[in-house]
C-alpha cells in the first residue's frame, strides 16, 4: 500500500484498531484518488477469536477471497462507485465549462478524424500467410504474395503476406498495391522498402477487407517490373448461414430519416428450398422494408446462394427496429437504428475521446491514454506544457498553445493507434522489436495524417493572422 497516499478509506473495527486502508479496485482510479473517509466494521473482532482468516498475516488489510470480505468489499465499493461518477460529472461540468463552443467544435472534428483514423489502421485482422513465428523462406521469383487465394468474409479484415527479397525489389523501392474489383477494399495502397530494412529476405503484409458477398477479384502487388497477383472470394458467414439457412448482409444498419439504405437477404438453397415463401416484417411501423415476402427461386443462387436486394428506410430520430426474416423455422434479423447526423456524431463511439486536462501538481509524463475511457490526458502542470498554457490553461487559446495541444494529441493517439496495430497484427517476430516497431508505426501515421489532425485542432484563422503579420 506504501506509507504516504492521498485518500483512502481507513478500514477499523468495533473497537477503532485500524486494519488498513484502501480503495479496493478504485485503488488507481485517478476519479477515486481524493476520496477518504473511515470504514467501522462492526463484530469484526468475533472473526477473529473464531480464528476466521479476515485479516492478512501482517494485520494491513482484509484477505478478499474469505466470503465476509468479498461481501464488504462489494458493498464498499459500490458506494465508491457512485462518488467516482459524481467525480466523473463535476469534472465533464468544470471541462464544459472552460472550453467554448469555438475550441469544443474544433475538437469535435479532430476526434471525429481521430477515430475514424484508428477504424481504418486499428482493426484487428486475420493473419493468411504463414506462422509469423517460422522463418521466411525464399519467395519464388524473388516476390510474391502469399497465399495465392484466399476465401474471406465480410466486414473482417485480413493480412495477405508479401514476401521479398531485397536483391530483387532493393531498399528504396515502392511497392504499389492494388485490387481489380473495388468492393474489396486494400487499406495498404502502397509499401516502401525502407533502408533500415537490415535483412535480405523481409516479410510485409498487405490489409484487405470485402464490402459484399459472392464477389471476387485479384490482389496485385507491383514494384517496377516485377508483379505478383493472389486471388480473393468473398464468400458469406458459412457457419451463420449453414445453421440458419439465411441471414441479412449486414446484420444491423444505422439510417438517416427518410433515407433509403439496400441490404441484401442471402438463402441457402439447399435448407430453404425454391418455391419458399420468406415472410419477411419490422416491429416498428415507423421502420419499413420494401418487400413483405419473398419466393424463394434456385435459378437466383450462385453455389447454392441466392442473393435478394431489399429497401430500408423509416422516420423519427431515434427509432429502432428489427425487421425479421421467417420461413418454418429459419430466422434471420436485422437491426436498424434511425439517428440524425449530429446524433451519431456524438454517440462518442471509437477509440478516443476528447482531451481532459489533469492539475495533477508533478506529473512524470506530457500524456496519458485511458484505455477504459478513450480519453487523452494533458498534463498541464509538466514544465513544457505549463510554458505554453499557463497554470490553468488560461492561455490555451493562443496560437503557440494551439499548435502544442494539437502535437500532444497527435503524438499520443498515433501511438496509440500504432500499439493497437501492432499487437492485433501478429506482425512482430522478435518481442524486443516491439517498441521501435511501435514507435515506426507512429512515424507513418504522423506523415500520413498529421497535416489533417492539425487542420482540425488549430484555429486556420490565427495562422493565417501570424503569416500575414510576418510578411508585412
Amino acid at each position: 500500500m506504501g506509507d504516504d497516499r492521498d485518500g483512502g478509506l481507513l478500514l477499523c473495527d468495533d473497537e477503532d484498531a485500524v486494519l488498513g486502508i484502501s480503495l479496493f479496485k478504485y485503488d488507481n482510479e485517478p476519479l477515486a484518488a481524493h476520496c477518504f473517509g473511515e470504514v467501522k466494521i462492526g463484530r469484526f473482532r468475533e472473526l477473529l477469536e473464531k480464528e476466521e482468516p479476515v485479516l492478512s498475516e501482517e494485520r494491513d488489510g482484509l484477505v478478499a477471497r474469505h466470503p465476509f470480505c468479498q461481501g464488504l468489499i462489494a458493498q464498499i465499493e459500490k458506494r465508491i462507485e457512485t462518488a467516482v461518477k459524481e467525480e466523473r460529472l463535476r469534472k465533464q461540468k468544470e471541462i464544459e465549462s472552460k472550453i467554448d463552443r469555438e475550441e469544443a467544435a474544433r475538437y469535435k472534428k479532430a476526434f471525429s478524424i481521430l477515430n475514424q483514423i484508428a477504424e481504418v489502421e486499428a482493426q484487428d485482422a486475420i493473419n493468411l500467410g504463414g506462422r509469423l513465428t517460422d522463418d521466411a523462406e525464399e519467395p519464388r521469383n524473388g516476390f510474391c504474395l502469399y497465399p495465392s487465394s484466399a476465401q474471406i468474409t465480410v466486414g473482417k479484415r485480413y493480412n495477405f503476406e508479401l514476401r521479398l527479397n531485397t536483391k530483387t525489389v532493393p531498399r528504396g523501392s515502392i511497392i504499389g498495391i492494388t485490387c481489380t474489383n473495388p468492393k474489396i477494399r486494400t487499406a495498404t495502397p502502397e509499401i516502401r522498402i525502407l533502408a533500415e530494412d537490415d535483412s535480405d529476405i523481409l516479410r510485409k503484409y498487405v490489409t484487405i477487407e470485402g464490402t459484399e458477398p459472392n464477389i471476387e477479384g485479384v490482389l496485385r502487388a507491383t514494384a517496377g517490373n516485377h508483379v505478383t497477383e493472389a486471388r480473393i472470394y468473398v464468400i458469406p458467414e458459412k457457419e451463420l448461414l449453414l445453421s440458419e439457412g439465411m441471414v441479412f448482409q449486414p446484420e444491423s444498419l444505422t439510417l438517416r430519416p427518410n433515407q433509403p439504405r439496400r441490404v441484401h437477404l442471402l438463402v441457402y438453397v439447399k435448407m430453404i428450398e425454391g418455391g419458399s415463401k420468406i415472410k419477411i416484417w419490422s416491429d416498428n411501423e415507423s421502420i419499413r422494408c420494401s418487400q413483405s415476402e419473398i419466393l424463394v427461386n434456385e435459378v437466383d443462387a450462385e453455389r447454392h446462394i441466392a442473393k435478394y436486394e431489399l429497401e430500408v428506410w423509416g422516420e423519427g430520430v431515434g427509432q429502432d427496429a428489427v425487421i425479421t426474416a421467417e420461413y418454418d423455422n429459419h430466422l434471420a434479423l436485422l437491426e436498424v437504428r434511425i439517428r440524425s447526423k449530429d446524433e451519431e456524431g456524438q454517440r462518442g463511439k471509437g477509440m478516443f475521446s476528447e482531451p481532459e486536462f489533469s492539475y495533477e501538481a508533478e506529473p512524470l509524463q506530457r500524456t496519458s491514454y485511458s484505455g477504459e475511457t478513450g480519453t487523452v490526458i494533458i498534463y498541464a502542470n509538466f514544465p513544457s506544457v505549463k510554458h505554453y498554457l499557463g497554470e490553468r490553461c488560461q492561455y490555451r487559446k493562443t496560437l503557440p498553445s494551439q499548435v502544442l495541444i494539437a502535437d500532444l494529441v497527435a503524438e499520443r493517439c498515433f501511438y496509440e493507434i500504432s500499439k493497437k496495430k501492432v499487437d492485433s497484427s501478429g506482425a512482430l517476430i522478435r518481442l524486443e522489436a516491439r517498441p521501435d516497431k511501435i514507435q515506426s508505426e507512429a512515424y507513418v501515421l504522423s506523415r500520413k495524417y498529421g497535416k489533417q489532425v492539425h487542420e482540425a485542432l488549430v484555429d486556420q484563422d490565427l495562422v493565417k493572422d501570424s503569416r500575414t503579420s510576418i510578411e508585412r
